[in-house]
Parts: structure tokens; C-alpha cells; sequence
């Protein structure tokens, strides 16, 4: 899949190419790669929804069937995965909360809200995931740049200083669920190896945005 990345040359932490300002008609001078997705095995996406309202996840968390998360077999909780409907193109971005599914050939099964967004029943997907750990070396020595989801669902970099926080730091469902036009989701290093989440909105327009 192709990640978006978005910085300005001062900005760039030690060792990352830096690329130039935007223009409609310019390319930007240089590429470069701040952050991986980790590939996941693709196949079938289902979901689960009514009969499960309430009960208790393997995370221990209540499973909430409008929340945005999913179950995994072995991803860690708290896993951020990308889901792409392979049929349509369309793209959310979910928190694993729960484990599952047990039937052959599918490999995540959606809440209700998330399978919903995205049109997927018993559904072909593509699959990319950030774990917590991956968060965490993120911001290991960086302070000038953050991890921000943008309502495209892609995975993008920014200059702190381009990014003004309009919410408190919550989970991730919270902070992805009531995004208003203009804003994002920024993705923090929590404690006990944990991440939080915040919505933003870009506050500096004159920066880059280069899919690679």
C-alpha cells in the first residue's frame, strides 16, 4: 500500500530525505520513508455485531458494536489495521480489541460500524497494520514530527508545529469516530506500551504530501 508522508526540510528527524514545498505543477525534488506498515495476511473480512454487544473481549474490553475495531488471531491488542475493501477501494483503519475469526480463510472480523463504512459483508480485504511497539519507535528520540491518520485513512508524518490538537488524548475509536471536515487523528506513545489518540487539524498547508 502507499503511505503518505508530510514534512518540511527542518523538520525531517536525522537520517530521512526531505522533499520539497508543494506546487500544483512541481514535483517534489526527493522521496523518502519515515514509517512502514507491517504487511498482514489478506483474504476475508466478516463481522460481528447484536449478539455480542456487551460481552467482554479477549482484551477484556466491552466489545461496543459502533466502536471502530476488530478481532485478529495474533496481532496484538491495540493493534491499528488497515482494512481495504478489495472490491471498492474503501478503507478504514480499525483497532484490534478482540480475538478472531475462527473460520478458514477469513483473517479479521470487523464491528458492525467498521464493516459498514467500508461495504463488507463476507468481503475480500487487504491488510496493513501499525502495533503499538511500532508507535513507540516512532518517537523514540522525535519530538519534531507526528503520527497522523488522515480521514483517508492514510498513514502520514507531520511537523508538530503544523498540527493544532483539538481534542484531549482518548482511545482510538473516540478520537476516529467524530471527526469533523479538516481534521485527523494523532497517534501518541501512551504509558505501559500503550497508545493515545487525539483529533488535530493541519494547520500549515504550504507542506508536501507525497504518496510512495
Amino acid at each position: 500500500m502507499s503511505v503518505s508522508f508530510l514534512v518540511e526540510a527542518h523538520d525531517v528527524p536525522e537520517g530521512v530525505k526531505a522533499i520539497a514545498s508543494i506546487s500544483d505543477s512541481v514535483a517534489p525534488e526527493s522521496e523518502f520513508s519515515v514509517f512502514e506498515l507491517r504487511d498482514v495476511s489478506n483474504g476475508l473480512a466478516s463481522w460481528y455485531g447484536k449478539g455480542f454487544q456487551g460481552r467482554r473481549t479477549a482484551s477484556g474490553r466491552r466489545y461496543n458494536m459502533h466502536e471502530l475495531t476488530a478481532a485478529h488471531r495474533t496481532l496484538p491488542f491495540g493493534t491499528l489495521l488497515r482494512v481495504v475493501n478489495s472490491r471498492t477501494g474503501d478503507a478504514i483503519i480499525v483497532e484490534i480489541t478482540d480475538r478472531g475469526p475462527f473460520i478458514k480463510r477469513r483473517v479479521v472480523d470487523l464491528s458492525y460500524a467498521s464493516a459498514k463504512r467500508i461495504g463488507v459483508s463476507v468481503t475480500p480485504v487487504e491488510l496493513d497494520a501499525i502495533t503499538p511497539d511500532d508507535i513507540q519507535e516512532f518517537y523514540n528520540n522525535n519530538d519534531t514530527t507526528l503520527l497522523v491518520i488522515a480521514q483517508t485513512m492514510q498513514v502520514q508524518v507531520w511537523p508538530v508545529n503544523s498540527v493544532l490538537m483539538v481534542s484531549d488524548f482518548v482511545s482510538y475509536s473516540e478520537a476516529a469516530s467524530d471527526l469533523a471536515a479538516g481534521e485527523v487523528v494523532v497517534a501518541q506513545r501512551g504509558t505501559d506500551s500503550k497508545a493515545v489518540y487525539a483529533r488535530g487539524r493541519i494547520i500549515n498547508a504550504e507542506l508536501a504530501a507525497v504518496e510512495i
